[in-house]
């Protein structure tokens, strides 16, 4: 090839990546785009990528070096553009077309792209914190707040959006905002447990694709984005904190405490039917579509009935949270080489349920009131249920990573043959 071609399929390398990364795409999946695309028309690249910014760089044949560096927007969460974008990569190291021919594919994939539209956005809110309302023990009535309080975050992060502020005060006010109005609703007598309605609120805002990304990251290596997402999830937990500890101290110094009504919906069988709605509520946000909504949905309630016998049969929660992550990790592994596409989407989605919210809001609550020793010991408990998740992703998807090295290279050994 020219050094005019060279540039050519560096710059569509890069771009195809590019759009990985946007769409919320692992940063060994990033990389390996580029470096599949280069094998794929027999040429070699050094690639590095972190969150947010991309560098590539080649040789030609007459020994000069060509270079492209991007520096990408915020991802999002569009697990349906993730899918597409990677089978665009699979299907032009398949069928090798000319690169501008491929050019040609990305462009009409761009075009293609269907975000959700900020209606389906609020929907979305309004599903996920109403089945996690009713999924913490929460009424009818408390499920029923909780998606109002689900539909004012998402207001208020378009709000904070169109100011461009940073993903810290985004959180923060957006905490406060659905806190607040929870109190509010608890004191026009309309919810019973405003805990459970706060809780079940506070799930649309925990980073479950920033912490699965960053797990995955460690995984395979790439330490420093690993690093670099954990960074960030630590920041929104923070956020978290300080706004929904803000309202809720400002709503108790307003209108006194707030008496919560016994549990009407604690049952096993109401948990699952509130873990089923709010993972369609986050399918809907993180823009997943056809029939990976109900596979995904399905990975979650599986989450769910694989960590409540375990727990039943005298496991501590750590090791149910270790065995349940382990199952759903499997599920989505093995989802993703049946649908021939990426695991993130039946991975992050399968572990909503069990993330452990309410030992988030209840480590607030405490710091909050001033209760330091039940606030240490609430926060270790979170903490340590939080890598028990960890710790049943890397399991699994260690081995499965391990296995597709072993297919690679036995695949590779056959094609020199």
């Amino acid at each position: 090839m020219t050094e005019q071609e060279y540039g050519e399929l560096l710059d569509l390398s890069v771009d195809l990546a590019d759009q990985l990364q946007q769409c919320g795409a692992e940063t060994y999946r990033v990389e390996e785009c580029i470096s599949h695309l280069m094998h794929a028309y027999d040429a070699h690249a050094e690639v590095f990528a972190i969150p947010n910014f991309i560098i590539a760089s080649l040789e030609t044949e007459d020994e000069k070096h060509v270079m492209r560096m991007r520096r990408t927007d915020a991802a999002s969460t569009d697990m349906d553009g993730l899918e597409r974008f990677n089978a665009l990569c699979r299907r032009i190291c398949n069928e090798k077309p000319s690169v501008r021919t491929a050019a040609g594919w990305l462009k009409q994939e761009k075009k293609n792209s269907h975000p959700r539209s900020f209606p389906m956005i609020i929907l979305g809110n309004a599903l996920a914190a109403m089945g996690f309302g009713f999924f913490f023990h929460g009424t009818i009535l408390d499920a029923v707040c909780a998606a109002i309080c689900g539909i004012s975050v998402g207001l208020s992060l378009r709000f904070m959006r169109i100011f461009r502020a940073n993903l810290f005060f985004n959180t923060v006010a957006a905490g406060f905002v659905q806190a607040f109005l929870a109190q509010i609703l608890a004191q026009l007598g309309l919810l019973h447990n405003p805990d459970a309605t706060i809780i079940g609120t506070l799930m649309l805002l925990v980073p479950g694709l920033l912490f699965t990304n960053s797990i995955r990251d460690v995984i395979y290596g790439d330490t420093l984005s690993g690093v670099n997402r954990l960074v960030q999830v630590f920041i929104t937990a923070v956020a978290l904190a300080v706004g929904v500890g803000a309202a809720v101290s400002v709503a108790r110094s307003l209108f006194g405490e707030v008496a919560g009504a016994p549990c009407l919906m604690n049952s096993f069988f109401f948990e699952c039917v509130g873990a089923c709605i709010g993972c369609a509520g986050f399918c809907i946000l993180f823009n997943i579509r056809g029939q990976a909504v109900v596979l995904c949905v399905l990975g979650g309630l599986l989450s769910w009935l694989i960590y409540t016998p375990c727990v039943m049969l005298g496991c501590s929660d750590v090791t149910g949270f270790v065995i349940g992550s382990a199952a759903v990790a499997t599920y989505a592994e093995v989802m993703a080489r049946f649908r021939k596409c990426p695991a993130s989407p039946y991975l992050v989605i399968s572990l909503i349920p069990l993330i452990p919210g309410s030992g988030i809001f209840y480590t607030m609550d405490f710091a909050a009131r001033g209760e330091i020793d039940n606030f240490l010991v609430k926060g270790l408990n979170t903490g340590a249920l939080a890598g028990a998740l960890a710790v049943g992703v890397l399991l699994v998807s260690t081995m499965f990573r391990m296995w597709s090295v072993w297919n690679f290279r036995k695949l590779l050994k056959k094609n020199d043959r």
